[in-house]
């Protein structure tokens, strides 16, 4: 369950494939990982290594994503996997974030799964968080489809760092969203690893499709 099809990749000339999931443009040989660490080359397509795990789950606020005006007062059942494609030096979780050791990610969980996990604690959203969900988009849109047919909605916990091909999916499966803007300048998304005007496009997509921003 740990190595599933992944999408946004294309084969390049000389054998190797890039990921186009996001800007970096990763190209990588066979066994090979992208920065973030869990999308990798494997029998000549990409997999994506954390699908259907998880470094943890929490019962939380909805308030506390942050989120304002989104259900206030309800609760959001909160997880994450491991990995990222940025760098910050100040990130909160950089335990998990920059985590090379696939085994903490300890808890197995289907999408259908999270959707009923909510269900049954009363959590009415799902927030993918801790790390970026934009790395682990197939397992993200997976469980947004499957909370959606819950009646559980969504929440991504993003700094917004993906291609517009791919945002488009990414954000059209999603109820609400708290986009990072990290900073003002393109000289400090470059001290992270980043783009500004990729995470301002997102954020404007994301208001256009109607996601709670």
């Amino acid at each position: 369950m740990t190595e599933h099809p992944a999408r946004y990749w294309h084969a390049l000339a000389d054998g190797r494939i890039q990921c186009d999931l996001c800007p970096r443009d990763c190209r990588l040989h066979e066994g090979q990982r992208g920065a973030c660490f869990v999308r990798q080359m494997e029998g000549g397509r990409m997999v994506l290594t954390t699908y259907g795990r998880s470094s943890g789950f929490c019962i939380d606020p909805i308030e506390k994503k942050p989120l304002n005006h989104f259900h206030p007062g309800s609760s959001v059942l909160s997880f994450g996997t491991a990995g990222c494609n940025l760098a910050c030096k100040f990130c909160q979780n950089w335990d998990i974030s920059k985590s090379k050791d696939m085994d903490r990610l300890m808890d197995a969980a289907s999408p259908e799964g999270i959707a009923g996990a909510a269900s049954a604690y009363g959590a009415e959203s799902v927030a993918f968080t801790y790390n970026d969900p934009v790395i682990f988009l197939e397992y993200a849109v997976d469980v947004a489809n499957a909370c959606r047919e819950a009646g559980v909605k969504t929440v991504a916990v993003t700094a917004g760092y993906i291609t517009p091909e791919a945002r488009k999916e990414f954000f059209g499966a999603m109820d609400a969203t708290n986009i990072d803007l990290k900073g003002f300048t393109q000289a400090f998304y470059d001290w992270i690893g980043g783009d500004l005007e990729t995470t301002k496009a997102a954020i404007a997509m994301a208001a256009e499709e109607g996601v709670h921003v």
